[in-house]
Formats: C-alpha cells, structure tokens, sequence
C-alpha cells in the first residue's frame, strides 16, 4: 500500500483535516464517520444508533459496565455495546465485516467513529493528509476511499465553534430537565430520515452579520458593494483588497455585459409544429404605464437586448407590475407561446439541500447576477416568436427574456456548466443567484 503525489489531486491544501468517510452500517448508508486510530474502540451516537435499530433498542444491545476514558481522564459509561455489520466501498472494492460498537448516550458533530479495531480488521491505512483510506477488499486487493475534506471541515467548524449569547443553561429557565431533554431530542432528531442518517447539530445554521457596510471599489465613484461590518480587522482588509483587485468582474450597466458566446449556449424555442400562432391585440394603458412602457424599451434597446420587428407570427403584449419602491417593471405576456411549447425537462437544484450545504462556513458571499437571462443570446430562428407590442411599436428580444417557459432551464444549464468545478465545493447556484 502506497500513497502518491496523484492521491492528492482534489484535495484542498493547506489543511490539518480529519479523515471523515460514509459507509453502510446495518444495511444503512451513515455520513461522517470519523476514522480515528486514536480511539481504541468503535463508536455510536445516540441519534444515529436510534435511527439504525428500528425496533426494540434496548433489547438489541448488550449491557456493559466499563467506563470509556477520555484523553483527559473523564469517563463515561457506554449504553451498550452491539455487533453490526459494516461495509465500505461498492462492488468489487467492497470490504465487508462484523464488528462491535460502544452506543454513546450523548450528541455528536459525528455520527461513528472508526476506531483501530475495524481499522485492523480492514488492513486499513488512513493518510489524513491525502484524505484517503486504503483497505484491502474481500476480493483481496488494495482499495481506495476517499474522505469528504468539506463534510470534514464543516463538522470541525461546527464542533469548535463558541456558543452564541443566550445559549446555555440561562437558555432552559424555567423548564425541568425532562422538558429540557425532550426539546433537544426532538430537535436532533426530528429533520433525519433513517435511510440517511446525518448528524445536525442545533448550531450548525450561519447567521449573516444584519449589519452591512458599503465598501467603494474605486475613489471618486459612487461603484459599491456592501459587506458585514462584523469581519476582523484582518478579514475585512483581505476581502477590501480581494474587491477592489477584481473589480472589473461586476457590472454597472448593460455595457459592462458583452453576453455568453452563442456557441456555448443559446436559448431556443421547440414550438409544436401544429400550434396555431397567436397575435395578441394591443392593450391599452394610462399615461404613467406608457411612459414606463417608453423608458424601458428605449433602455432595451440601447442596451442591445431588443430590436424593431417586421411581420411576425406570433405577438405579445406587455403587462406591468408595480414594484416594492413604487417603480414599474416591464414584463411580457408569453402565455400563448409558452402554451405551444414543451416543458424542458432540465432539473433545479433543491432549495433545502442548497441551504444545508452553505451550514457550517465561516463566510458567505451572496451574489446576484445582473439581468441574468438577458446575457443569453436567443437562437436567431425564434428570436422573432419572442415579438412584442407596444405605443412605440413592435420589438422582439435578442437575448432571452424573462417569462418564457424554459429560460430558467437553459440558464441552470449554463451555471451547471461554467460552475462545474466549484458547485458543491466552494459555489453553490441557483439560477442567476450564487452563494460563495
């Protein structure tokens, strides 16, 4: 067994990390198992032994009257001990064994920790600085599992953080210990589904700084971002800097966005052959709507987002929707053309699992992405089914516009794409908003 410059590709260096796997354990995929060679022994926690034994805990478990010593000296007494079969790897690369485990009655940021007894039966060497394990398979050879460094870092993050105020003992006034104990129980548990145990810690949710602060990238210019004024002094001059080195990366206006090569990607229609084209017959507005009307199209068209339209087939009107700050906002009725077309099938991301995998970072960058969809071209033979009708006559869009059926679709496509590196790492994107 040996480890090689080629097992650190993927690995995030400088790190002092744990090497932290997932296996199967009762017929149960369990995250964040930690592989300790320090611990003498095999270890359960109590929300994810709970998940593991369905029926009759108790009676699955064999007493045990020993201690287990801590590094410091305390000593706590196990709730049992239990024998269960384990499996690492799939496959052909699957090593599988029984092995016993203490159940500790206590929470934890991990849910097992793999200690030197299943370490030897595996002839396993874990390397945390590769984050790796190699183990040798039932089928005798040498086989590779890599740890999750982010799952690691978060569960480390998570165990050392400081409790916030109002945490504590001041927190359960009033309530007795049984109560106190009920509350905790339910809010570790409640959220966790037995086909996949996970340990969540009641602090594992980030809380952004409320405060903000605007920061100019350049002096005599009004150009800002805005950061949390709750950064140490170290940290916000890093990020200032980090800013303002890149601040050609943000856009101010439509001038700033020269639009994502076509041959990456264009947004087109697949509009069902026998749908009948649809010309809507122009709606009529107040004078305030029409002078919105007016502002944004001149806007669109000088921004290069639209252009006249001669003879079309298809025709929508415009529909105007009052905004918080009083303002208009100019959206276009393509309910007719959305009904003609096929629902792409290309899936969203998971809002609830996007949230979860932001828990434990020490800072969060929220970005939007500046008219997002105006930066993807429309395909040249449907930009004329996207025409539009106004007091200032009849336009269509040359990139694509808010509203039609598929444009979050093919915009998820293309930040699947450019963040394929990072989503999941480091980025997380949803549409045109990211998460750093």
């Amino acid at each position: 067994m040996t480890f090689t410059a080629d097992d650190c590709f993927g690995v995030q260096y400088k790190h002092d990390d744990p090497l932290v796997i997932s296996m199967d354990l009762n017929n149960h995929n369990v995250h964040r198992v930690l592989v300790d060679g320090g611990s003498a022994v095999n270890i359960i926690f109590r929300n994810c032994f709970e998940q593991l034994i369905l029926e009759e805990p108790e009676e699955a478990l064999t007493k045990v009257s020993y201690p287990l010593i801590g590094f410091n000296g305390s000593a706590a007494i196990p709730r049992g001990k239990i024998t269960l079969p384990v499996t690492v790897g799939e496959g052909q690369a699957a090593k599988t064994l029984r092995d016993e485990f203490l159940v500790m009655d206590c929470d934890s940021v991990y849910n097992v920790i793999m200690g030197r007894t299943m370490i030897h039966k595996m002839q396993a060497v874990p390397s945390t600085y590769h984050q790796l394990m190699i183990y040798v398979s039932d089928a005798g050879f040498a086989e590779r599992i890599r740890g999750d460094q982010e799952v690691a870092r978060r569960t480390c993050h998570t165990a050392v953080r400081k409790p916030k105020l109002g945490d504590g003992p001041e927190e359960e006034k009033g309530a007795t210990g049984e109560e106190s104990e009920a509350k905790r129980r339910r809010a570790s548990t409640s959220s966790l589904s037995p086909a996949e145990v996970d340990a969540r810690p009641e602090t594992l949710s980030p809380e952004p700084d409320q405060e903000m602060e605007d920061i100019f990238l350049e002096e005599d210019s009004d150009r800002s971002v805005r950061i949390g004024k709750g950064l140490s002094s170290g940290l916000r001059i890093d990020l200032i800097r980090l800013l303002r080195d890149h601040k050609d990366i943000f856009a101010w206006s439509a001038a700033d966005m020269p639009g994502i090569n076509p041959k990456l990607i264009c947004h087109k229609l697949d509009v069902n052959a026998e749908a009948r084209p649809i010309k809507q017959k122009k709606r009529n507005y107040s004078s305030e709507k029409n002078k919105a009307i007016a502002e944004e199209v001149k806007k669109l068209q000088e921004a290069g987002f639209i252009e006249p339209c001669m003879y079309p087939k298809w025709l929508a009107n415009v529909v105007m929707v009052k905004k918080a700050n009083g303002s208009w906002r100019m959206c276009v009725d393509f309910t007719d053309l959305n009904r003609a077309c096929p629902k792409d099938c290309y899936p969203l991301p998971r809002i609830d699992q996007l949230v979860d995998s932001t828990s434990g970072h020490a800072l969060l960058s929220f970005m939007d992405a500046f008219s997002g969809y105006h930066q993807v071209f429309m395909h040249p033979d449907d930009r004329a089914k996207t025409a539009f009708i106004t007091s200032a006559g009849v336009f269509n869009y040359k990139m694509m516009p808010f509203g039609l059926k598929n444009a979050g679709a093919t915009y998820q496509r293309l930040v699947d794409h450019i963040f394929a590196d990072q989503k999941g790492r480091n980025v997380e994107v949803y549409v045109d908003d990211s998460i750093v």
